[in-house]
């Protein structure tokens, strides 16, 4: 199966095409600069006429759900509800902070990605890879450091843009139990969110493009201010 999987989910976001035959065939990664509305699909674009592949192809999307940046996330969504209704091509949706364990394959320990979400919290959760797959251990949530520090107990790799925000207070919690990547790793790989959204289409694990929606886990902080 080849999926052309996006992420905008956070600021530095991504487009890969991938084969679950042949293995990874190209990736973009959405530069800081300038916004992912800007870059989305002249980006897709140039990887597909890169790779020499066109859109009756590709057998399926992946989509990084969220949590993450609202407006990102809007932006992702809708991009790929267009390429599907286009195509006639089914999505598939993948959290983001799963998708970030999928660059962390081989480790036993456990894997903590951590998204900022401003305001003194981050988007965090806990998961452990098995020889039956992935296990998630908590439940995603938006939530101070400190709440998700007192869950782990044991050597954790910590990766994102939380990880590094807080890297002091997890080092200053966990000690040598606290282990981040190089910062290469840093980030969500578009081509980890293929490799989780191929696992899920084999599963037959699709997402209804009407009835699908971004992932907060919290309110906009336009929301927020409405109702204060």
């Amino acid at each position: 199966m080849l999926t052309l999987a996006i992420d905008t989910s956070t600021p530095v976001g991504g487009i890969s095409l991938f084969d679950s035959d042949s293995g990874l065939k190209g990736e973009v990664r959405l530069g800081i600069g300038r916004t992912h509305s800007e870059q989305i699909m002249k980006s897709t674009d140039f990887l597909l006429n890169h790779c020499s592949t066109g859109f009756n192809e590709i057998d399926f999307y992946t989509i990084a759900i969220g949590p993450g940046s609202f407006t990102g996330l809007r932006v992702g969504l809708s991009t790929v509800k267009g390429l599907s209704f286009a195509t006639n091509k089914p999505l598939v949706a993948v959290s983001t902070l799963e998708a970030f364990t999928a660059s962390f394959p081989f480790t036993e320990k456990l894997i903590c990605p951590l998204l900022d979400a401003r305001r003194k919290e981050v988007y965090g959760g806990l998961f452990r890879w098995t020889e039956s797959g992935l296990i998630k251990l908590i439940p995603e949530s938006a939530s101070d450091i400190k709440t998700i520090l007192a869950l782990i107990k044991e050597e954790t790799v910590f990766t994102g843009s939380g990880a590094a925000l807080y890297k002091d207070a997890i080092l200053s919690t966990l000690g040598e139990k606290a282990h981040f990547p190089g910062e290469n790793l840093m980030h969500p790989l578009p081509s980890a969110l293929c490799i989780i959204g191929l696992q899920k289409a084999e599963r037959g694990e699709f997402s209804d493009p009407v009835k699908l929606t971004p992932t907060y886990l919290r309110k906009s902080e336009a929301e927020i201010k409405i109702k204060t």
